[in-house]
């Protein structure tokens, strides 16, 4: 006898990710018996849900349907289980979340020690990454990122932190090449960068009016707490969030450049998304309703 249930929930993976391999890796079930329970879902229903070529797997017209169908079922199964738990007065299980690594290297760790603190049953597994990630497809619940490393019409997104940036670097990288004193005067500088900053090509530097630095990075790294160390290593110019680097302003390890100036692109904003639908969990209402008060 066909687990409906069960087929439900693996049938709306395979739908998500569009690959039996892809939700059989999420669901910690082998390939086979992914397949399997489509089958048996399609047999039970007496219709095709799926159309299946070498390289993809494609929703039909009532498979399509039906899946919007068993996404309901299942979000309002989970807020019923929620709701139980929150009887209980406890929230428990797994909460998969995704994270920005320099985002969270300096800022995340007491937000999370907060959040277990007050839900020590829930077990919090954290990736960070600076790359785009599809929240749906890698099964993630909620993601505290740059606002640029997600896009889908189906998340809700707030937004957490906005954060300035400056240029800074080090006294020995300036004893050597001298400091800046107009925007115009980073040209003849090394220059420290995220990588997906290269395709912007310049800084864009605002006093009584806006002035554009192109720039051709001689270092280039995915992770502010490394564009940091880099510009404490003597490596060139960096232009960094300011919370980053308060205390080593403070210590005198890094100097602020063209102080009566501001980056005007430089602004990173901080987004607490998580999948736009009628039932949340309540592990990840907890985590939502938690991070918008910690960082207010």
């Amino acid at each position: 006898m066909i687990n409906l249930l069960q087929a439900m929930s693996v049938f709306d993976r395979v739908a998500h990710t569009g690959s039996f391999a892809q939700a059989a890796s999420q669901l910690n079930l082998s390939t086979s018996i992914v397949t399997r329970h489509v089958a048996n879902l399609e047999a039970h229903l007496g219709i095709r849900l799926l159309q299946r070529t070498t390289r993809t797997v494609v929703l039909t017209e009532a498979g399509a349907q039906y899946a919007v169908g068993c996404r309901s079922v299942l979000a309002e199964i989970e807020d019923i289980e929620s709701c139980a738990t929150m009887t209980s007065r406890e929230v428990a299980g797994d909460l998969r979340v995704v994270a920005s690594g320099s985002f969270s290297l300096f800022q995340l760790a007491p937000f999370f020690a907060a959040y277990q603190t007050q839900y020590p049953r829930v077990v919090l597994n954290v990736t960070l990454t600076e790359q785009h990630v599809d929240m749906l497809d890698a099964g993630f619940d909620v993601g505290i990122v740059v606002d640029r490393m997600v896009s889908s019409s189906s998340l809700v997104a707030r937004r957490l932190v906005r954060a300035a940036r400056i240029p800074v670097a080090s006294p020995r990288y300036l004893a050597d090449a001298g400091s800046p004193i107009v925007p115009a005067d980073l040209v003849r500088h090394r220059l420290l960068c995220p990588p997906q900053e290269t395709g912007l090509q310049h800084w864009t530097f605002a006093n009584d009016t806006e002035e554009r630095v192109p720039f051709n990075p001689s270092f280039t790294v995915n992770n502010a707490m490394m564009l940091k160390q880099a510009a404490l290593a003597g490596m060139g110019v960096a232009v960094l969030p300011v919370s980053l680097v308060a205390d080593d302003l403070m210590a005198g390890n890094l100097i602020r450049l063209l102080p009566t100036y501001r980056v005007a692109n430089g602004d990173v904003e901080i987004a607490l998304v998580y999948p736009s639908r009628q039932f949340v969990p309540q592990k990840v209402r907890s985590f939502i309703d938690l991070a918008v008060t910690y960082f207010a």
